[in-house]
């Protein structure tokens, strides 16, 4: 019997590029049934950056030893268990204890996903069964539910834009301009290949990683979900079959049915999907697939990979958001940048962009990096000779993609 669990979790964004420990932190914390106050994120990324002591070959800005320091100094006297960190060797045996401590006890586990780069919070899961102890093996884990704290609030980019911080109950995270990223369903093959995927380097090198309750994770390989149909892979699918795509993986998952997500989808249908090719992985694509309700409401983003077909991963925009940005004409956007000039990394002076030497990349980029730590927030790449700027999809600039930042 195939089951459905998802916490009620309060999503906040994170204050800074690199406080997105804090911000899970908070949001934890904050949850009905741990039941602290809404903490200050300054307050709680110095409680975790002094306390991520055991890796100190690595500058962490928030590290597993000083996230789980923080979550068992702040717990309030009322919550009487505990937080531990896991750091586990497979994917398998982390996401078991992900779905074992949402079901037991009720918390929303925190998770560092893309190598070392990022925390997330994990609220909710879909499997084949309930699971029976913190051990059990018997099920299958078909998609996991999170609150990603990235973007950073908008005052980190314009401080005379309006709070956060400070954060509130109805402090408007994730709505207006910022598109921030409030519900997200991810498959489990999209978490094992892109989420979950084991710490690079360092103290925890080779491990899965993750703060959840304190019982002993399982010992042995799980249930594994059968594979999602695939296309051959021997070409991009078209646009349209990736919209196509899109409604079928809605379908399949049963989103549509699904409290949180019923509103949402409600009158949309897809409009031209957008295709991202992966910087960090060979010949990998995706399309962002728009799910429009009105000509200024895109309240569904979904992602289809775009060489074998299969539905990734959904994005529901809250109430208020900003409609998602078209990747827009590669003229009008290389127009937009003739004549300025850029300021280049490491102190390589600044480059005046001429229209005889610029080229836009066919298609939009992205990787996980400081500059965007979500898949929906890719960007345009131009080429001046042997330097690239790249336009993140909401305008912002960059000479350079920061990738090898661990706990931002």
């Amino acid at each position: 019997m195939a089951v459905q669990e998802d916490l009620t979790v309060p999503y906040h964004q994170q204050d800074t590029d690199y406080y997105c420990g804090a911000a899970c932190a908070q949001m934890v914390l904050a949850s009905p049934n741990v039941g602290a106050a809404l903490l200050d994120q300054d307050d709680l990324y110095a409680d975790n950056h002094s306390h991520s002591t055991t890796d100190v070959g690595v500058n962490w800005a928030t590290g597993p030893d000083g996230l789980e320091w923080t979550m068992n100094d702040r717990r309030p006297p009322a919550f009487t268990n505990h937080f531990v960190l896991f750091a586990l060797s497979s994917e398998d045996a982390i996401s078991r204890k992900i779905c074992w401590t949402i079901h037991h006890y009720e918390v929303a586990p925190i998770a560092l996903v893309f190598g070392w780069a990022h925390w997330i919070v994990v609220r909710g899961f879909d499997a084949s069964d309930t699971p029976a102890s913190s051990g059990d093996t018997t099920y299958a884990i078909t998609a996991f539910d999170v609150n990603n704290p990235w973007p950073p609030s908008p005052s980190f980019y314009d401080p005379a834009d309006a709070p956060p911080p400070p954060h509130g109950g109805t402090d408007g995270c994730g709505t207006g301009g910022d598109r921030g990223v409030a519900n997200e369903h991810i498959t489990y093959p999209t978490w094992q290949a892109d989420y979950m995927t084991g710490v690079p380097g360092g103290h925890w090198n080779g491990d899965f990683i993750a703060v959840c309750d304190p019982e002993p994770p399982a010992k042995q390989v799980g249930l594994v979900r059968r594979p999602d149909k695939r296309l051959r892979g021997d070409t991009i699918i078209r646009p349209r079959d990736a919209a196509n795509r899109a409604l079928a993986g809605l379908k399949e998952y049963g989103l549509h049915e699904r409290e949180l997500w019923k509103e949402s989808l409600q009158g949309t249908k897809p409009e031209q999907p957008l295709l991202v090719q992966r910087l960090d992985h060979l010949d990998r694509f995706y399309y962002i697939v728009p799910m429009q309700a009105s000509r200024n409401r895109v309240p569904v983003l979904v992602s289809v990979d775009a060489r074998y077909g299969n539905y990734r991963q959904a994005l529901a925009l809250p109430k208020g958001s900003a409609p998602f940005l078209q990747a827009g004409d590669s003229k009008e956007l290389l127009q937009s940048f003739v004549g300025k000039r850029v300021e280049l990394p490491k102190d390589k002076g600044r480059l005046l962009l001429r229209k005889e030497a610029m080229c836009v990349y066919p298609t939009l980029v992205w990787k996980p990096c400081r500059e965007s730590l979500s898949p929906y927030w890719p960007f345009h790449m131009i080429t001046v000779g042997a330097h690239h700027i790249y336009i993140r999809i909401d305008g912002a600039v960059f000479t350079e993609l920061h990738d090898n930042e661990p706990g931002i």
